[in-house]
């Protein structure tokens, strides 16, 4: 490759930004769900056991794979954007992310169920 097709797949699409904005934005839900599941290893562990551990590892897997996947689809969208403006992205990274909130929404109402006597 040429220096000067280097640069030009180097360069930004577009000067708002917004592909880098939304890497940024799914970098930060990945990180959010990190940080989720980081909480319920340590405060949950004494309540529901490995169960607890268990299901926060999971989320913290699911998290990273998340993180890997908002680049690559970032990656692919940039250069499709750069070389021919075409849009090339999949749902796999939504997917994930549809499915790590799911678990925790899991974990929680085990938690409400288990542990939460109003009576």
């Amino acid at each position: 490759m040429t220096e000067a097709a280097e640069g030009a797949a180097d360069r930004p699409f577009d000067v708002g930004l917004q592909a880098e904005r939304t890497l940024l934005a799914w970098r930060r839900t990945c990180l959010s769900l990190a940080v989720g599941n980081v909480a319920a290893i340590k405060y949950l562990s004494d309540a529901l056991g490995a169960w607890a551990t268990l299901l926060g590892f999971l989320g913290l897997v699911l998290s990273v794979i998340a993180w890997v996947l908002c680049t690559v689809r970032y990656r692919r969208a940039h250069s499709g954007l750069v070389r021919d403006e075409s849009l090339i992205v999949s749902g796999r990274l939504p997917a994930l992310v549809t499915v790590a909130v799911g678990a925790a929404g899991i974990a929680a109402l085990v938690v409400l169920f288990a542990l939460w006597r109003p009576w």
